[in-house]
């Protein structure tokens, strides 16, 4: 997509805006631009079902199913699809709160009903012993109220389960442009990942380089308490979760979403079954565009890697009302 009108302004104010925040500020719009072309969105469907890497990817339930639009160095776009839960039912956490270390996260609700999020305060304390932490919530809204926000790298945010299926636009940037960041694409470094940033954090240049902090943590509420739970025990068990139903589930997902979007290029997806780099689990997903026959959902996860495995929005909305008595 290198080429594409949308994504080539977005480069030009990469170029010429060294602020982060201004660059996500000048770049809300295109993306609302880019939302509204439907050309753009077929090309971006053709773009992911041509490449033969994306096509034969091994995908964990630790992934949201996503579809690339454009990457380098300072920054990347792509297209997220949430899901809802079986019962349909609202005010479901999707996952625990959490923030993105230094990146900053633009994102436009581009389709479906859009989700209710949540944004935190960011300079909260994490109590060491019992890491009971101070979270108080900064703003409460839908993406129907605001298609267009911002989450600020450092700011803890929730994602609430849509009601329907639902994509998102999101332009992502570290929060500086630092001289280390095209280390990060650096396949001799990417080898040697875990030693490298046992050294950064030994020498205390995390954020001076722009990689996660030592202690990352996921926050869930317990006995109207916000609680801190590592991250990387937060997520073990979905990024071990893999296999063929996990590639059929995502892939259903995203077919479900292009036909949706009223993508039916019959050359196209005849040439993808003829095609023998394309897997061929995808030709049942192809064969329903192709006969008209509808997609059915797929269905976000019931049960999240907290105590309890469910949080409810009105759980957040207490701990906050007990934090700020």
């Amino acid at each position: 997509m290198t080429h594409n009108k949308f994504v080539q302004k977005i480069i030009q104010l990469n170029k010429s805006l060294l602020n982060r925040h201004q660059f996500h500020e000048a770049a809300g719009p295109i993306l609302i631009e880019m939302a509204k072309d439907q050309d753009f969105w077929f090309d971006v469907f053709k773009q992911n079902l041509s490449d033969k890497g994306f096509l034969n990817r091994k995908w964990t339930t630790y992934e949201i199913p996503f579809l690339y639009v454009y990457e380098c160095n300072d920054f990347y776009l792509k297209m997220h699809l949430f899901v809802p839960l079986k019962s349909y039912e609202p005010h479901v956490v999707a996952s625990a709160i959490h923030h993105h270390n230094n990146y900053l996260l633009s994102t436009y609700a581009a389709f479906g009903s859009g989700y209710e999020t949540m944004l935190f305060e960011k300079n909260f304390h994490v109590n060491p012993e019992t890491k009971e932490t101070n979270l108080k919530i900064r703003e409460h809204f839908t993406q129907q109220q605001r298609p267009l926000h911002l989450v600020d790298a450092w700011e803890p945010h929730v994602v609430i389960n849509p009601t329907s299926l639902s994509a998102t636009l999101v332009l992502w940037s570290p929060d500086k442009k630092r001289t280390t960041d095209s280390l990060r694409s650096n396949p001799l470094l990417k080898a040697i990942k875990m030693p490298l940033r046992k050294i950064i954090y030994t020498l205390k240049l995390d954020k001076k380089v722009g990689i996660a902090a030592k202690n990352t943590y996921q926050f869930y509420v317990k006995e109207n308490k916000f609680i801190a739970i590592p991250e990387d025990e937060y997520f073990a068990p979905t990024r071990s979760q893999a296999g063929s139903h996990v590639d059929d589930y995502s892939v259903q997902t995203i077919f479900a979403f292009i036909q949706r979007m009223g993508f039916n290029d019959t050359m196209f997806l005849e040439n993808m079954k003829k095609n023998k780099e394309v897997p061929l689990f995808y030709h049942k997903w192809i064969d329903k565009i192709l006969k008209n026959e509808s997609i059915e959902d797929t269905y976000a996860k019931e049960v999240i890697n907290i105590p309890g495995g469910k949080m409810h929005i009105s759980e957040i909305l207490n701990a906050d009302s007990a934090i700020k008595k």
